[in-house]
C-alpha cells in the first residue's frame, strides 16, 4: 500500500510540473509516464484519464499552497501584514501556476464536480484565514469590528467584485496575465482602504 501511495504521489508531482509548464491541452499521459519512467498502463491504473490526474494535481497544489500560506502568515506580526501577505502569496501563486489554472477554461463552462469541490474548499480555507486574521486584529486592539465573519464575507465579496469588473470589460472567461496584474493592484489598494476603515477610532 505504501509503495502504491508513493507511485501515485510521483505521478501527481510529475503531472503538476507538466500542467504548470504546458497547460492541460498540451500535456499528454505519455509524456507524464515517461517523466516518471512508468508504463502508460500503470498511469491509467492510478488515473482513468488525464482530467482525473489534473484534478488530483490541483488538489496536491492547493495542499502545498495552504501549508505555505499558513506558515507565512504565522510569521506576520500584525493582522494588516497578514492580509497583505495573503494577497501577495495569492498573486505569486497565480503567476507561477498560470498555465495550470488557465486550463480550467478548456474544460468548459461547468467544472467537473471534483474540481468545483476543490476550488470551493480553497475559497472556504481562504475565508477562514482572513476571518482569523481579523479576529487576531480585534484581540490585539489593532482593528475594531463587531462581527469578523461578516466583515470577512464583505471583504471577499468586494475582492470578487474587482475581479468580475475587470473581466467583464474584456469578455474573457479567464484573466490574462496583464489583467491579473490590474486585479492585484486594485486588490491591494482596496485592502489598504478597507483596513484603514477598521482601525479603532481614537
Amino acid at each position: 500500500m505504501e509503495n502504491q501511495d508513493k507511485k501515485r504521489s510521483l505521478i501527481i508531482e510529475a503531472a503538476l510540473k507538466r500542467f504548470a509548464h504546458y497547460g492541460l491541452s498540451k500535456t499528454t499521459m505519455t509524456e507524464i509516464a515517461k517523466d516518471v519512467s512508468f508504463s502508460k498502463a500503470l498511469l491509467y491504473y492510478y488515473f482513468p484519464d488525464k482530467l482525473s490526474l489534473y484534478v488530483s494535481s490541483i488538489e496536491h497544489l492547493m495542499q502545498i499552497i495552504s501549508r505555505d500560506l499558513v506558515k507565512s502568515i504565522d510569521k506576520t506580526s500584525t493582522s494588516t501584514e497578514g492580509i497583505y501577505k495573503l494577497l501577495q502569496k495569492r498573486q505569486s501563486f497565480i503567476q507561477k501556476y498560470y498555465n495550470l489554472l488557465e486550463s480550467t477554461q478548456i474544460i468548459g463552462n461547468e467544472l467537473p464536480d471534483d474540481l468545483y469541490d476543490k476550488f470551493s474548499k480553497a475559497r472556504a480555507f481562504e475565508a477562514i484565514i482572513i476571518s482569523s486574521l481579523f479576529s487576531r486584529g480585534v484581540a490585539s486592539g489593532e482593528l475594531a469590528m463587531e462581527d469578523p465573519k461578516l466583515t470577512t464575507e464583505i471583504f471577499l465579496d468586494a475582492l470578487s467584485g474587482i475581479h468580475f469588473n475587470i473581466m467583464s470589460k474584456d469578455k474573457n472567461i479567464f484573466p490574462g496575465k496583464e489583467q491579473f496584474k490590474q486585479i492585484f493592484i486594485k486588490e491591494k489598494l482596496f485592502a489598504e482602504i478597507f483596513l484603514q476603515g477598521l482601525k479603532p477610532k481614537s
